[in-house]
């Protein structure tokens, strides 16, 4: 019989009460008419002020709009960054279970991950990176930056960025959902907004379980979420946000194939508050924030069929806290930013950091201890200016970051942009860019992996060029890149004999791709189309070397989208997506095996009006078999059906 959710959860139950007395909070409901269309997929420019995602219009930031995710035949975050071009998400588990995200290449470390602009990346591992306490109907929008900017605190954004925007809706209103389909899939749902003159109030809950498209695949995921907004023209804005989640899986094969009972069981707890001021041409800001992960991994699943060498499971707790301020000047010269924040993070664990002479008993566990621990600080601070001459643009930063392990590493990056008219424009940047070793990297030791605690940071100068144009109903973008990377980490064997995996810088890995977007929007039958392709190639001077994560790389991606209406208000949407992988892995006999490309095709048909939307879809509807690593099977052809329903709240006074 599996088991989840333990009673040393970090979300203990009066909390989550709490929290959903606050979201279920809300007056009366009333019916009201609202219209709903099927945008295309675009891009947009970020002009002049700082979003979460890059600070100007010298970058293209791709954009899944809330009309694309309702659209689209996905049911969680993980399935949704798929059709972002030139992203890679490779799952282990479905239904959002597990995931890692790679862009133009890189590994899944070098991924920055932003909820609402707060950077969330994990620092024990970027494989737990999207663990985020969001239900997919409360996303307003998602940002994706591929490469890097100077205004992203931190130095995670090497390869480049995906921010996820809530809570940005005035209306009020409610949404409920309920989905299901096969292998026991069933999802509830619900979120909802209220907002008077100077308050704006959303949250959202849900919950999902499987039991599994093969044996120990079964799966429980539970989120909750809120934020708060207060808007004051003398004091500013304020906002705040607070979520939860729990998970369990059983892990077939997750981290080593010889082993398929695996299981693992993470809670996350997360909240900030920020505050933003306009002072004539000074814009100022500041947040505080904190973010605590808690993970258990068990090679065999309780402890069934264990052998002698077996002792313990994995338990790891990661406290991450810190704030920053920025502020932001436009005058005769340009624009001048500036921005610093201090970010700590800290590790208790049973198999990461260095031993401790005073062992910390694990919550709710017996017998069990955190017998290492690691701490360390990060100040991370940059200067920007930006300077503007009529259809010209160029920029110049300076970044760097002070680590009590690594010390002082600094980046830099220079940008210019050229508008030949107001549909049309041109830009190039340079950029250094460097990530710093996770706590895995350094420290983790099993029957399959060994790792050096002497792991240096790793480094990339990339370059790229661009040009984008949109009018009368199309958009169409390119852009290429050239990536030297040195110090690159990854796991590595030098033969598939080798017992275990091991950890190391390559001397030197070179990435060159480029991304292609060409799309069309009418808003008749014909409401979307999209193509989008990415290629990328990778040099590497270790060409001998079995990679587990950093040199095995999505070669080529196509994606086509097209969102259609069929009658009244019945419609479609389908997306048809080929992926071709570099790179080798070892089966479960040891022996070496090449990725095979592959082709999915996922649809959805659906009835709505102001406030039903019916739907039936399904995920590989060519029942193709393939792997996005090496030896872990994904889903065959899954059939799901639902229900959504939108009520708006009574039309009170501000």
């Amino acid at each position: 019989m599996p088991y989840f959710i333990k009673q040393n959860s970090l979300l203990t139950k009066p909390a989550v009460i709490a929290l959903a007395l606050i979201i279920m909070s809300t007056p009366y409901l009333q019916a009201q008419t609202d219209t709903t269309q099927n945008v295309a997929l675009e891009q947009i420019d970020v002009l002049g002020q700082y979003s979460g995602i890059a600070p100007e219009k010298l970058h293209v930031v791709h954009i899944l709009s809330r009309e694309n995710i309702a659209s689209l035949p996905v049911q969680n975050i993980n399935e949704l960054l798929d059709y972002l071009p030139g992203v890679d998400i490779r799952q282990r588990g479905a239904n959002g279970v597990q995931a890692d995200i790679s862009i133009r290449g890189g590994s899944f470390d070098q991924v920055l991950i932003l909820l609402n602009g707060v950077n969330i990346t994990d620092p024990q591992t970027g494989h737990l990176n999207l663990d985020i306490p969001v239900d997919l109907h409360a996303i307003d929008r998602i940002e994706l930056l591929q490469g890097t900017a100077m205004n992203i605190f931190g130095l995670s954004a090497f390869s480049g960025a995906v921010n996820i925007i809530t809570g940005e809706s005035e209306k009020r209103a409610v949404d409920a959902s309920l989905s299901g389909g096969n292998y026991g899939l069933f999802m509830p749902s619900l979120s909802g907004g209220y907002s008077t003159k100077h308050w704006k109030w959303t949250g959202s809950m849900s919950h999902s379980e499987s039991s599994g498209f093969r044996e120990n695949t079964d799966s429980r995921t539970s989120n909750i979420f809120l934020q708060s907004s207060y808007r004051h023209a003398n004091i500013g804005s304020f906002d705040m946000q607070i979520g939860g989640q729990t998970k369990a899986f059983g892990a077939n094969a997750f981290y080593a194939l010889k082993y398929p009972n695996q299981f693992e069981e993470t809670q996350t707890l997360l909240g900030s508050l920020q505050w933003k001021k306009k002072i004539t041409n000074l814009m100022l800001s500041a947040s505080g924030f904190f973010r605590i992960h808690k993970d258990r991994f068990e090679l065999f699943r309780a402890m069934q069929n264990v052998p002698s060498w077996y002792t313990f499971h994995n338990y790891h707790l990661t406290h991450t806290t810190g704030g920053n301020i920025k502020g932001d000047y436009l005058w005769r010269w340009g624009q001048t930013a500036v921005g610093v924040e201090l970010r700590n993070e800290h590790i208790f664990s049973n198999v990461l950091g260095d031993p401790v002479n005073t062992p910390k008993q694990v919550k709710g566990e017996d017998a069990i201890f955190y017998t290492h621990a690691k701490n360390r600080l990060n100040i991370n601070y940059f200067v920007q200016q930006t300077v503007y001459i009529s259809r010209l643009t160029a920029s110049v930063g300076l970044s760097g970051n002070y680590n009590s392990m690594f010390k002082n590493n600094f980046c830099y990056g220079a940008s210019i942009g050229y508008a030949f008219t107001q549909a049309m424009r041109a830009w190039t940047n340079l950029n250094r860019s460097l990530r710093l070793p996770t706590f895995v990297d350094l420290y983790y030791q099993s029957a399959t992996q060994e790792s050096n605690p002497d792991i240096r940071p790793e480094e990339a100068l990339t370059a790229e060029l661009g040009w984008r144009w949109k009018g009368r109903g199309i958009h169409t973008s390119l852009s290429g890149y050239y990536r030297t990377g040195r110090n690159l980490i990854d796991w590595i064997k030098t033969s598939a004999d080798e017992p275990k995996w091991r950890s190391m810088n390559h001397t030197r890995v070179d990435a060159v791709g480029f991304e292609l977007v060409v799309g069309y929007s009418y808003g008749c039958w014909l409401k979307n189309i999209e193509a989008g392709y990415s290629y990328t190639r990778l040099d590497k001077a270790a060409d001998v070397l079995l990679s587990k994560y950093a040199l095995d790389y999505l070669k080529h991606k196509f994606v086509l989208s097209l969102g259609h209406g069929i009658y009244g208000g019945f419609g479609g949407s389908w997306q048809l997506s080929f992926q071709s992988r570099e790179g080798n892995y070892s089966n479960v006999a040891d022996e070496v095996v090449a990725y095979t490309p592959f082709c999915l095709l996922d649809g959805r048909l659906y009835w709505q009006n102001a406030r039903v939307n019916i739907f039936v879809e399904g995920a590989n509807l060519l029942n193709t078999n393939y792997y996005d690593y090496g030896g872990i099977i994904q889903p065959p052809r899954w059939l799901k059906a639902g229900i959504a329903v939108k009520l708006n709240l009574e039309n009170a006074k501000k």
